[in-house]
């Protein structure tokens, strides 16, 4: 059993166990795994590490150190739970916990957030060296890596990315942060508005868990609206809360932030005062509550409020209705506009305020109306011209297979690499009984796994020919990616070939 060190306070997973690598003096990301997971696998996470109960076994039942503590207090979890509905949160929670796979970033909407993550691991100066003073040793913390924040709470200075990208390439490999990855660079300092912002989320990290449901944050920020004096009767004046985020943020930083408020109706800013049909990011709600409330803000007391409003749809909750009033002019009025027109067209032609009218005052009538009124729809038939489709998009295919035939580096020649670099719709890929030529195409170029290990040592040969290298087995293996595990028959054949081969 790995002997893990104890996390640092608010340190990353994923440092926890890069350090453990550093320790053992291990150099392969695959050694590492197999120590720590015993499974090859495992993907470095930054924000989400899972399987933490297998982590949590190699501290031997150490109460502070549970798969939970270590999901709250050394993940971003916490960032992102508040703000999803609930039967969401507790799925990547359990995935997270348990030894399963899991799909935290896109269940936690981190993947597809208009709030974008960094693209490297970041570091304050500052901190580090007041972590070597202290512990002995540098670390990877939380705070740092917050989605579009850039900024040390602790300092008020900019962080400085580091050379160590996150992204798919080495998606198995946990860095530790050590003095090889910090750069000579002095950070600038930052201001007051967005170091407190900064403050305020890392208070978010350390807060206790709550699963708050979408309907009761559409019910806090209608309160707060009303609070605020934006409100006349029961429509928010949107406008006048647009001018406040702005007024206290400026367009220029909430671009900067990734988060632009735009003219159209459909804002972030508009829906997040209206009813929630979708979760919005943690610095989407910061920016408001700082904007509305300032130095009073008290995120503890925010998610508490929120927590015991009521979790039932707008639909559900009894509201006072208006008397029913039975106008038979208006009824034939709207009878004979959607005749005309049908329900929607009489909306849109001059009939709006009829409607209106008939639904805050005999809405009963009106809803059977329309629904006996409206026109079955009938699917039409022969809209597209498949047979048409289908020569143009082999002729693209065609150009396509003609360039990348000498291009021996290119990725397998799979389907989707084929019809995504041919510039066709992935969505065409369901319809290959309709698109023949296609089909045909696909059969005949597409690569099977023991063609493209085969293109690969060949490209490995060229390049060591190239360098004036000697052909080794093991060279040309490593230069392809493959092993003798994984290797096909016909590759290894060929391979067998390739190393008797003496170039002259």
């Amino acid at each position: 059993m790995a002997c893990l060190p104890v996390p640092y306070p608010d340190e990353l997973l994923y440092s926890v166990i890069a350090r453990y690598g550093v320790y053992a003096g291990i150099t392969s990301p695959k050694q590492l795994l197999d120590e720590v997971f015993q499974n090859r696998k495992i993907i470095a996470s930054v924000a989400f590490q899972g399987h933490l109960s297998q982590i949590s076994a190699h501290y031997q039942g150490n109460s502070d150190l549970t798969p939970y503590k270590l999901l709250q207090g050394h993940t971003l979890f916490p960032l992102y739970s508040p703000f999803v509905y609930p039967n969401i949160a507790a799925q990547a929670k359990h995935e997270l916990l348990t030894d399963c796979r899991h799909s935290a970033e896109v269940q936690l909407g981190k993947a597809a957030s208009k709030v974008k993550s960094p693209h490297y691991l970041r570091y304050c100066p500052f901190c580090v060296t007041a972590q070597i003073e202290q512990y002995g040793e540098p670390f990877w913390i939380r705070r740092w890596q917050l989605p579009s924040l850039s900024v040390c709470a602790e300092h008020g200075a900019q962080l400085i990315n580091s050379p160590i990208l996150i992204s798919e390439a080495h998606r198995h490999q946990f860095t530790a942060l050590s003095p090889n990855v910090l750069l000579h660079s002095t950070p600038n300092l930052t201001n007051s508005k967005i170091t407190m912002i900064t403050a305020y989320a890392q208070q978010l990290l350390n807060l206790p868990e709550r699963l708050i449901h979408p309907a009761q944050w559409s019910y806090f920020y209608q309160d707060l609206a009303y609070q605020l004096g934006f409100v006349r009767g029961k429509h928010v004046l949107h406008e006048l809360i647009a001018n406040l985020v702005l007024g206290y943020w400026g367009s220029h930083t909430l671009s900067c932030f990734g988060i632009a408020v735009s003219k159209e109706d459909t804002n972030w800013l508009k829906c997040l005062f209206r009813k929630h049909r979708k979760s919005f990011s943690y610095l989407q709600h910061l920016l408001v509550w700082q904007a509305c409330y300032e130095q009073k803000l008290d995120i503890a007391n925010i998610l508490s409020t929120a927590s015991a409003l009521p979790h039932a749809p707008y639909e559900d909750i009894p509201i006072s209705t208006e008397p029913v009033v039975v106008d038979q002019t208006r009824r034939a009025k709207w009878q004979r506009a959607v005749a005309k027109f049908g329900v929607k067209g009489a909306r849109q032609n001059g009939f709006a305020h009829l409607y209106t009218w008939l639904y805050r005052h005999d809405k009963q009538w009106l809803m059977q109306f329309n629904q006996s009124s409206a026109k079955p729809k009938i699917a039409k038939t022969g809209r597209v011209d498949w047979s048409k489709r289908d020569k143009r998009y082999v002729r693209q295919l065609i150009l396509l297979i003609n360039k990348a035939e000498t291009q021996l580096g290119s990725s397998r020649h799979t389907v989707t690499w084929l019809v995504t670099h041919a510039h066709i719709p992935l969505s065409q890929i369901k319809y290959l009984e309709k698109l023949p030529l296609c089909k045909l195409f696909f059969n005949k170029y597409c690569e099977t796994i023991e063609e493209y290990q085969c293109r690969r040592i060949a490209m490995a040969c060229i390049r060591c020919i190239a360098k004036h290298q000697i052909l080794r087995t093991w060279r040309i293996e490593r230069m392809a990616g493959l092993n003798e595990k994984r290797t096909r028959p016909l590759a290894s054949q060929l391979l067998g070939f390739a190393v008797k081969y003496e170039p002259s």
